[in-house]
């Protein structure tokens, strides 16, 4: 039985440039302030992962809900 682990995703992979930029454009926010927030989430989740293959769409759905928290008026 293979009990390798998967390297780690690389936050500079072109999957996450993608997610990066649509959450960007869909927010009407910076792409450098959503490659921040995205690489905090990332850490924050993977800190705690047992299991990594769903980090991307755990993050991606994590920094959408900000990016719309943030966007709600008050």
């Amino acid at each position: 039985m293979d009990t390798t682990l998967p390297e780690p995703q690389r936050l500079d992979s072109a999957a996450h440039q993608r997610a990066i930029e649509a959450l960007a454009h869909e927010a009407q926010v910076p792409i450098e302030d959503v490659r921040q927030l995205y690489a905090r989430e990332w850490a924050a989740i993977a800190a705690g992962a047992r299991i990594t293959q769903f980090l991307p769409i755990l993050t991606l759905r994590q920094v959408r809900a900000i990016l719309r928290h943030r966007g709600t008026p008050s």
